[in-house]
């Protein structure tokens, strides 16, 4: 079968986010006996490459490549179009015209209805759930959704041998170390500012403490992560990622590990996620997390703390997303740091939690029969 994944290409987009889950996902399908492209609504204009020998097709004007799909289609002559992407932003008439099947993220309750439009008007798209959270919202609206979970490189994120020397890389010796990698692409949507406030209450009572950032310091439409912290009073305790390497891809797969492996916590508070790369990857190096108890965190919180919060109306979607409590969070960090033998049980139960999301296990597990189906779904 010749399968195109459409797909964006990050920065670096072999590490993290959605071109991380292409990156692992290509050379599978190529591996288990399929011709396989990647059409890249974002990352790449202008002309063509090669990566690991498949071929990766460049956008065009529409921002989420509605305009060029369907000819990349044509022209590698694909059986199957899997896109990786938030189902509403894509067209309804595109979709309709091609074998195609969304691994789509789903962050509210109930299903919102943008994707509900969308899946609606493109009636023949099969949906494909990142998240049991995701596949239920799906079926309760009515759609057949199939379900396979992203899946992580648990060889390269495993629990380092010497974290103290993780911390030393990071400048964070001595500490105990509370992490954050998430997208600052918006103002809210990741909890930045109420992970920040919590750590703030935290860092008063623990100056011994520490919290790392992996993100863009400050974008367009999103927060300044420099200023948050110094309004706070916890800049110096604040360790933001290098701003170059991050914007240019130069964060080695092996400086994201040694990252994770500095941390005692993860935190990873957002106020809905459609599946939370961060989480599993932190757990496979052996670190237990503290999450807003909504959306696929709850599932996505095998060794950690859950935390409550508000429903919080999102207008886009028509639907609820959960606001965490900084006060809970709060609670959470001084329960991680003061009870020592109860994070040193989670973090032994994390990576063993984590290892159900190898891209391996996921593909064999998960990719495997889903392929069969969809072949017969859009066939149909």
């Amino acid at each position: 079968m010749r399968i195109i994944l459409h797909s964006n290409l990050d920065a670096p987009w072999s590490i993290t986010g959605y071109g991380q889950q292409t990156a692992l996902l290509a050379p599978r399908l190529r591996d288990a006996g399929h011709e396989v492209a990647i059409s890249a609504f974002w990352g790449l204009a202008g002309g063509s490459l090669t990566w690991d020998d498949i071929p990766v097709y460049p956008s065009g004007n529409d921002l989420y490549g509605n305009d060029v799909l369907a000819g990349h289609v044509r022209y590698f002559g694909a059986d199957l179009v899997i896109t990786l992407i938030d189902m509403w932003v894509l067209s309804p008439d595109v979709l309709s015209s091609l074998p195609v099947a969304c691994w789509m993220p789903v962050d509210t309750r109930p299903l919102g209805k943008a994707n509900q439009t969308v899946l609606t008007a493109a009636a023949s798209v099969v949906p494909v759930a990142m998240s049991a959270f995701g596949r239920d919202r799906l079926a309760e609206a009515g759609f057949r959704p199939c379900y396979v979970p992203h899946g992580i490189d648990t060889s390269l994120f495993t629990p380092p041998p010497d974290r103290d020397a993780c911390r030393e890389a990071l400048g964070v010796t001595g500490k105990f170390v509370i992490g954050i990698n998430a997208a600052n692409k918006d103002t809210f949507r990741k909890g930045y500012a109420e992970q920040f406030a919590a750590f703030a209450r935290f860092h008063a009572r623990h100056p011994d403490t520490a919290l790392a950032v992996h993100a863009l310091t400050a974008a367009s439409g999103a927060l300044d992560l420099r200023a948050l912290a110094d309004h706070l009073g916890i800049l110096d305790a604040v360790f933001l990622a290098p701003q170059y390497e991050y914007m240019t891809g130069l964060i080695t797969p092996a400086q994201m590990a040694s990252w994770y492996g500095a941390l005692d916590l993860y935190s990873g508070c957002s106020y809905g996620e459609g599946f939370g790369l961060p989480l599993a990857e932190a757990q496979s190096c052996g670190v237990p997390v503290v999450v807003t108890d909504a959306s696929s965190m709850t599932e996505l919180c095998g060794a950690g703390w859950k935390v409550g919060g508000e429903r919080l109306w999102y207008p886009l979607q028509q639907a609820w997303w959960v606001k965490p409590s900084i006060d809970a969070i709060a609670r959470t960090y001084e329960r991680a740091y003061t009870d020592r033998k109860v994070l040193v049980a989670k973090a032994a139960k994390a990576r063993e939690f984590a290892l159900d999301y190898d891209a391996d296990v996921v593909f064999a597990k998960h990719w495997l029969p889903v392929l069969d189906e969809l072949v017969e779904r859009t066939r149909r």
